[in-house]
């Protein structure tokens, strides 16, 4: 089971830092600065860090930080120009060296959309997979379009919730969703996808003192170019989201290669792993979980492909209940369509889809 390392560093309170300025931070006079810090720093051990989401913006993914003798490497640069930013600003009170380093896990937009702030002076390195899908209209790809077009309808919901609500804890919680969600259909407006400025294809190793990072790319899995950052030292391995702290979405996945990469990820000596989303954890336990979890899945899933049946009475059919052990709710719900429409895409030898 997962299981929570150290204690949080939590910082500022409520209040924001002295000299937040929410224009020159988030880069838009339309934009409005988070209701208070945007990230928690839990300290992993000596000099590494993991930045995650407070809840009063919108960051997407958890973002590794290690912190060299004279710069710091950054994992995943957050879900919109904007986060990024506030990230850089918060980062100060962790450390006062510049980012010098940036690794891209993989290209989807929730780890890869705040590249387009870091200057010519930053290596961002990501698998070259990645740097081809930020090259070609990847906001107009599936699983961007997915999780970006619901957000006016979840706005009016919001605003339709509120205007039924008396004055009260319940009413200031939603416009507090409210405020967060009207910020980030704002950010996206300054979206310009940014690729890695470095690529690797299998694996690279970057020194800092006596620091070695190594970057490896073992195979296919939740999307074409998943890059895991390991510091064989420290036994930490940042995972992207080929490792989360549930089940992973699988909308661009190879569900079948995705096994395997998973037994070579099992292979490199760690004992903490980072997740892309989700608490860190230590052990191999959950991992090994979830590739359980992807085997028993694609078994189903081609089963029924083979029988004719469609992907979406696939979805409803597929029963993953006997996991529940490790992840709540699955006797209760379907698995998620757009895993099973990948599934059939593999089989059928489609690429990933616009």
């Amino acid at each position: 089971m997962h299981r929570v390392l150290l204690a949080v560093t939590c910082f500022g309170g409520l209040v924001l830092m002295s000299g937040f300025d929410a224009t020159s931070i988030l880069g838009q006079d339309t934009l409005r600065s988070p209701k208070g810090p945007a990230y928690e720093f839990r300290k992993i051990t000596e000099d590494i860090y993991t930045a995650e989401g407070t809840g009063t913006m919108n960051v997407g993914a958890n973002t590794p930080i290690i912190i060299g003798e004279t710069d710091v490497m950054i994992v995943d640069s957050h879900i919109t120009p904007a986060s990024a930013r506030v990230l850089l600003e918060e980062l100060k009170t962790v450390t006062d060296k510049p980012v010098r380093f940036v690794v891209n896990t993989h290209y989807h937009f929730d780890h890869a959309h705040g590249n387009q702030i870091f200057g010519s002076n930053v290596a961002i390195i990501g698998h070259e997979f990645t740097r081809f899908m930020l090259l070609n209209n990847v906001r107009d790809r599936r699983t961007y379009r997915s999780f970006t077009e619901g957000i006016p309808k979840a706005i009016a919901d919001l605003e339709g919730q509120i205007s039924e609500l008396a004055p009260g804890s319940e009413r200031e919680n939603l416009e507090d969703q409210l405020y967060v969600q009207e910020n980030y259909q704002a950010e996206l407006g300054e979206v310009n996808p940014t690729p890695p400025n470095q690529t690797i294809k299998t694996m690279m190793s970057l020194y800092s003192g006596g620091r070695e990072i190594q970057l490896h790319f073992l195979g296919r899995g939740h999307t074409g170019g998943d890059v895991i950052v390991f510091l064989p030292q420290e036994r930490v391995i940042c995972t992207g989201d080929l490792v989360t702290g549930g089940i992973s979405y699988m909308g661009d996945a190879h569900v079948d290669e995705w096994i395997e990469t998973l037994n070579k990820l099992l292979e490199l000596d760690f004992e903490t792993v980072l997740p892309g989303h989700g608490e860190p954890f230590t052990g191999r336990e959950p991992i090994e979980a979830f590739r359980g979890y992807l085997t028993d899945l694609w078994d189903q899933t081609s089963r029924l492909h083979s029988e004719g049946v469609s992907a979406e009475e696939a979805a409803k059919r597929v029963d993953m209940s006997s996991h529940g052990q490790y992840y709540e709710g699955l006797d209760e719900s379907e698995v998620d369509l757009r895993a099973i429409q990948r599934i059939f895409e593999v089989i059928e030898g489609q690429e990933i889809p616009l």
